[in-house]
């Protein structure tokens, strides 16, 4: 790789994982829309490189090797010299020099060292040197709540617009995916009449993980109220088993319109195999995230910490069950799930959920609330019952936070 030393482009560096690559979409796309940059670079983990590449606004992705800088990362408080000249050696190999602007979207160590070896100037965490403890307004805002579980309303993709010095776009950006092959007994998925229905088998986080038998009665119970539809089970390598559990317990009939393509399929041809899909349905996890990105709509079931003012499907006329605690233990007329569990979870909305897909109308259901994606001038939120909740709030978040970076025309 070679970064030419005049280049106006910025470096976007985001190492996390892939829902988090997904929802820092809307951040690139309102720095080229208002004007910060007419393209820009993408420093993310190497698995993803083939997502990254896909992004319309990124024009050169620079992978990230995950350990090499972890380890790094981990050493520079203790060992700065030795970690710096290990650093400046691998650079001189690679043929990397430094950008005028590197906009940094995660606040662990490693990033920030990285966005001060890679930026002549930093914008977000670790703006003020890689070892400075003070945080970017933004950034100090999520880290509290993170730490607080406060009751934000400002979407993860928002704070990441923030942190960039933008105010989000008010659109939802779109994956632009080349030409490619699938396994050849995939190559009809989504073709002939019906709905196709994606379903996340798994979470990278576990405790989100929705329980293989309630996937089971969800398909059980769409095929039986949809004569045409069909299913598409999407997972990672290491959730084939989760895929197989799933379909232990259906009928051969059933079988005969389910699609297991759970370890099958690289990153960038799940994202292909989601795009075919009318529906992707999932927890709070990547592949949800990634296939609203390529024009499915998605139906979310959050619970265990996912929140859906917070990461909720980006866009418009997505679908999030938010499960509740029981009466009683609500915190301020609004209830606490952040610590709502699988295991604390009596009822599923089956049939609530397979009626809103089928008839596009539905109510909440015993235990949990649901809520349609929208988008505004402040970026994402969430209705219910067709109102949209503390708008104000989301307001006041902003013209208390948001510094605008006028000086970044510099690197255009």
């Amino acid at each position: 790789m070679r970064v030419d030393d005049a280049m106006p482009r910025p470096l976007i560096i985001q190492l996390a994982r892939v829902g988090d690559l997904v929802q820092s979409m809307p951040a690139m796309t309102a720095l080229s829309a208002h004007g910060r940059a007419t393209s820009m670079d993408l420093l993310c983990p190497a698995a993803l490189a083939s997502i990254g590449s896909c992004i319309p606004v990124v024009e050169r992705v620079l992978p990230w090797e995950v350990e090499r800088w972890r380890l790094w990362g981990d050493r520079w408080e203790s060992a700065p010299k030795d970690t710096l000249r290990d650093i400046e050696t691998y650079l001189q190999k690679a043929a990397l020099k430094p950008y005028g602007v590197a906009y940094n979207l995660n606040q662990h160590n490693a990033s920030m060292l990285a966005a001060s070896l890679f930026g002549r100037r930093v914008v977000g965490p670790g703006d003020s040197g890689p070892l400075a403890t003070a945080l970017p307004p933004w950034a100090d805002y999520l880290r509290g709540v993170v730490r607080d579980r406060a009751r934000n309303r400002v979407h993860l993709a928002d704070v990441f617009c923030g942190l960039c010095g933008v105010m989000p776009s008010g659109t939802a950006p779109r994956l632009s995916l080349p030409p490619m092959d699938v396994p050849d007994d995939l190559a009809s998925v989504g073709e002939g009449e019906g709905l196709w229905i994606a379903v996340v088998v798994g979470a990278g986080d576990v405790v989100r993980r929705v329980p293989p038998a309630v996937w089971c009665e969800w398909i059980k119970a769409f095929l039986a109220a949809s004569s045409s539809g069909h299913i598409v089970l999407v997972g990672s390598r290491g959730e084939r088993e989760l895929g197989r559990a799933i379909q232990d317990d259906l009928s051969p009939l059933c079988l005969g319109r389910v699609w297991d393509t759970t370890g099958r399929t690289t990153l960038i041809q799940t994202a292909a195999i989601l795009s075919r899909c009318h529906w992707v349905l999932g927890s709070d996890t990547g592949p949800l995230h990634m296939g609203t990105a390529v024009g499915a709509r998605a139906m979310g079931f959050y619970f265990a910490r996912a929140r859906v003012h917070e990461t909720g499907p980006y866009g418009e006329g997505h679908w999030v069950w938010q499960a509740q605690l029981p009466a009683g233990q609500d915190v301020q007329g609004e209830s606490r799930m952040e610590s709502m569990g699988v295991e604390h979870i009596n009822r599923w909305p089956i049939a609530e959920s397979v009626r809103l897909i089928l008839e596009g109308r539905c109510g909440d259901a015993p235990g949990w609330t649901l809520w349609e994606s929208a988008l505004d001038r402040w970026g994402a939120c969430y209705l219910h019952n067709g109102v949209a909740s503390m708008d104000a709030a989301r307001e006041e978040v902003w013209r208390r936070l948001h510094r605008p970076r006028h000086e970044a025309h510099e690197y255009v």
